[in-house]
C-alpha cells in the first residue's frame, strides 16, 4: 500500500515524516535515511537504511575504464570483500575511455587503504576517493 500526503519546509529548511508513514514504515526517533536528490528531474528520494550507529556510511568515487564488465568486476571486488552497497550510480565521463561509479557503503570491516589496494588491483579500478558522509 502506498501513503502519500504533502509536507512543506519549516523556515530552517525541515520537514516532518507524517506519523502514518513514520508507522507504515516501522520508523522510530534513530532511524536513519537516506535521501537522493536527482538535480536534473528535480526529485528526492527518501530511504530507510539500517546502519549500525558506530559507523557511519561512506561515499566512494571510483574512476573506472568505460569497458564492457568494468563495472561488474568493480561489484564483484565489493562482493569478495563482504561489503554490502547501499546505493549505486555510474556516468561515463570519456565514452570508451573512463567513467565514474559513485557508491555508498556502511563502513568497511578492512582498512580503507587496503579496501582501494584491491580495488585498484583486482577490480581494475583507475582511482578511488573516499568521502565521508
Amino acid at each position: 500500500m502506498k501513503e502519500v500526503k504533502i509536507v512543506s519546509f519549516d523556515n530552517r529548511g525541515r520537514i516532518v515524516v507524517p506519523k502514518v508513514i513514520r508507522k507504515s514504515l516501522g520508523l522510530t526517533e534513530n532511524s536513519q535515511l537516506m535521501m537522493v536528490a536527482d538535480t536534473e528531474t528535480k526529485e528526492i528520494k527518501i530511504t530507510p537504511v539500517a546502519f549500525d550507529p558506530n559507523k557511519q556510511p561512506i561515499k566512494f568515487r571510483i574512476k573506472i575504464r568505460d569497458n564492457p564488465g568494468s563495472l561488474a568486476k568493480i561489484a564483484s571486488t565489493f562482493g569478495d570483500l563482504g561489503i554490502s552497497l547501499m546505493y549505486g550510480e555510474s556516468a561515463v565521463i570519456e565514452k570508451d575511455r573512463t567513467a565514474i561509479w559513485t557508491v555508498i557503503s556502511p563502513t568497511p570491516h578492512i582498512s580503507l587503504d587496503i579496501l582501494k589496494e584491491k580495488l585498484i588491483q583486482e577490480g581494475d579500478a583507475i582511482d578511488v576517493e573516499v568521502i565521508p558522509l
